[in-house]
């Protein structure tokens, strides 16, 4: 069982060339996506 918060987004990839604003954040980068922080993680985006 998960204890994050998971966005599913099939139509986008998120990275270098993305277009969203890339963050730093505890030892990974995060991407600003409608107000809040996706991280890639495995098939989904987790919520920060």
């Amino acid at each position: 069982m998960s204890d994050h918060k998971i966005h599913e987004h099939p139509d986008h990839t998120h990275g270098d060339d993305c277009g969203h604003e890339k963050v730093e954040h505890d030892g990974h980068v995060d991407y600003v996506h409608d107000g809040h922080r996706h991280h890639p993680h495995d098939d989904h985006y987790d919520e920060h």
